[in-house]
């Protein structure tokens, strides 16, 4: 999340993509990368997915099946939606942490995909300015970054339990 944070920033000031900011060829097949590019892809497109070891669950989960469908009796809107409902409005349990952080790894990922094959950095693939100074950065853009950088240093909330642990 912070890679990721760090590069939507570093593209809005330099006006440059993350591999162009490593002065690494870009506007080329996606076959003539440096193999050591394409495997970090790989690596963190599967470490997105999940595949490379998720061998336990957050003991925050939801429900699921139909009892996670519908409002039990005496439970708020909030409570449906998983937050606390004593608790504050936005919080980050592990599990939203994970999904979170999965969101990052898919967006550099495919960022840097995009930036093999166009030549344009992650923001310039939407058309948002860059290589202006960060009081014209669009807010939408300081947000994310904001928001990626707050919640990859917040802890948050639960604990992930292995299949060890539950038995």
């Amino acid at each position: 999340m912070l890679g990721f944070a760090a590069s939507l920033l570093g593209e809005a000031i330099t006006g440059k993509g993350i591999l162009a900011q490593l002065n690494l060829e870009t506007g080329i097949p996606i076959y003539e990368a440096e193999p050591l590019l394409l495997f970090f892809i790989l690596f963190t497109l599967l470490g997105a997915i999940g595949a490379l070891g998720d061998r336990g669950r957050f003991v925050d989960d939801p429900p699921t099946g139909i009892e996670g469908a519908v409002i039990p009796p005496g439970k708020g809107i909030r409570g449906a939606l998983g937050l606390k409902e004593g608790g504050p409005l936005f919080g980050f349990t592990k599990a939203n942490e994970l999904f979170v952080g999965r969101l990052a790894q898919l967006g550099i990922a495919f960022s840097l995909i995009g930036e093999i094959i166009t030549g344009k950095g992650a923001l310039a693939q939407l058309n948002i300015e860059t290589g202006i100074p960060i009081s014209d950065i669009e807010p939408l853009v300081l947000f994310n970054v904001a928001f990626f950088f707050f919640a990859a240093i917040n802890p948050g909330t639960g604990k992930f339990l292995t299949d060890e642990e539950e038995e």
